[in-house]
């Protein structure tokens, strides 16, 4: 789930076999085919590939530039003419979550899995988008599942955690913690130590203020101290808390999916009041 790059958001493709890579398609010619698709005369010229992994950064683009309502509408095209590509279908996905359309969001993800089985450990996404959907058991089977391909990361341990917390109460979850192995990000092990009830929110503080190397690490540690400091404390309903720390993270300036997730969690936050 890392922020600093999208490299992780291919991560749930890795797995599956290799799709053919073929050039963009520009709007335009997307619209145009869609179109012809719904006609009974084939398109001549209707592409037959597309490059899913030029959406990665395409989305990114959108999303840096406000214009996530844009992308959307040509993804939208995209998978008119490619609806069976399950890698459009989570890149779709997670541009809807991080717009915050919610349920819509699982519902590419689902069908993602629908066409590609072998993806659904690796959707971390999806299980993210079901725990704001209030789905908690659904959310926990993703994230233990997820666990099997990934074992080193606590913030899927974190997700699993909130999950479990939703449905049995905080003495019983950190009694539960679905382990990970030992993840190098700061300040992430001392935020499994605190969903154990082995460490305090201010142990967290002191280690992600610490910080890592250099200055990106140092951002990187207090973005992510920050964060899950902010969900720990939603979980243990401070709500004013919870935002103090969730708009510090966000002031950190880290851009990518788990800052969209912050973003996304704050405004449910203040839509309560």
């Amino acid at each position: 789930m890392s922020d600093l790059s999208i490299s992780n958001q291919a991560l749930a493709f890795r797995s599956c076999p290799a799709s053919k890579i073929g050039w963009p398609v520009s709007l335009a010619v997307l619209l145009a085919f869609s179109s012809a698709c719904q006609s009974q005369e084939p398109a001549k010229d209707k592409p037959t590939q597309v490059s899913a992994a030029s959406w990665y950064d395409r989305v990114e683009k959108a999303l840096k530039q406000g214009k996530a309502d844009e992308a959307l509408s040509e993804m939208d095209a995209v998978i008119i003419l490619f609806p069976g590509n399950s890698q459009l279908m989570s890149i779709r996905g997670s541009l809807k979550f991080r717009s915050g359309k919610i349920a819509e969001s699982i519902e590419d993800f689902d069908k993602c899995v629908e066409l590609s089985p072998e993806t659904k450990p690796y959707l971390w996404q999806r299980g993210i988008a079901l725990y704001y959907a209030d789905r908690f058991k659904d959310g926990l089977e993703q994230f233990a599942v997820h666990r099997d391909v990934n074992p080193n990361d606590v913030e899927n341990a974190f997700w699993h955690f909130l999950c479990n917390v939703r449905l049995n109460g905080l003495e019983e979850s950190q009694k539960d913690v679905l382990l990970a192995g030992f993840d190098s990000r700061v300040p992430l092990m001392q935020v499994q130590k605190l969903i154990q009830g082995k460490l305090t929110p201010d142990d967290v503080v002191t280690a992600c203020e610490k910080g890592g190397a250099g200055v990106e690490g140092k951002k990187s540690a207090r973005f992510y101290g920050y964060l899950y400091l902010g969900l720990y404390y939603d979980a243990l309903q401070d709500t004013d808390k919870s935002k103090q720390w969730l708009e510090k993270c966000l002031e950190q300036g880290v851009e990518g999916y788990m800052a969209d997730v912050a973003k996304v969690h704050l405004n449910l936050l203040k839509a309560k009041k």
